[in-house]
């Protein structure tokens, strides 16, 4: 779930996130007794729909949120191929797809103030032995928000490498990448500070 919210006032955006997310772990686990990857297809055209409802550009969005995980399905179903098992690897392959493909609509149509809300009531058991959920609400906030970020950020940073006339890039990138990390990481944390920290 990597994508940043769209905001909106379509049905999906109005549902409540619990309700969205419940229906996305029961999805999750219905997908695994599915083994026809012509029931998977139609699935998927489904899904394709569903983004189709909100509006085209939500769709487009969706599409370029899929574009890091082709390398992984690409490695897959190769694997599959190379064992014989074509049909099994597009079975999985589609499975991931959908998964992935509907976990970034419910982060497209939610908030990220209602999902860290989601999550502070999930923990708020942990506040009877003495454990601040506030903290991990913040956390959990931030993972969310700024992975995206860090992605694109580390696509443009290979830009830059290959506009330089280096065909590929290589671990050169991670240093610049994590000193822009650090960067960030210190001027959210004065932003917090200025708002007084972290609330309970």
């Amino acid at each position: 779930m990597l994508a940043i919210s769209i905001a909106g006032s379509s049905w999906a955006h109005q549902a409540r996130v619990g309700f969205k997310m419940l229906a996305l772990a029961v999805i999750s686990i219905i997908l695994f007794f599915v083994i026809s990857w012509v029931a998977l297809m139609a699935i998927l055209f489904g899904v394709i729909i569903l983004y189709l409802l909100i509006s085209r550009e939500v769709l487009l969005i969706g599409l370029s949120l899929m574009r890091p995980l082709l390398w992984v399905v690409c490695l897959i179903l190769a694997f599959h191929v190379f064992r014989g098992e074509f049909i099994a690897g597009s079975v999985v392959c589609l499975r991931l797809i959908i998964l992935v493909s509907l976990a970034n609509f419910v982060t497209l149509t939610s908030r990220l103030t209602d999902m860290i809300e989601l999550f502070l009531w999930l923990l708020s058991p942990l506040k009877r032995i003495g454990i601040q959920v506030g903290p991990i609400g913040l956390a959990l906030g931030m993972v969310m928000r700024f992975t995206p970020v860090l992605i694109k950020r580390a696509g443009q940073l290979s830009e830059s490498w290959r506009a330089r006339g280096l065909k590929q890039t290589n671990w050169r990138i991670i240093l610049p990448l994590f000193i822009t990390v650090v960067d960030d990481a210190d001027r959210v944390a004065e932003a917090l500070r200025a708002r007084g920290g972290i609330g309970k």
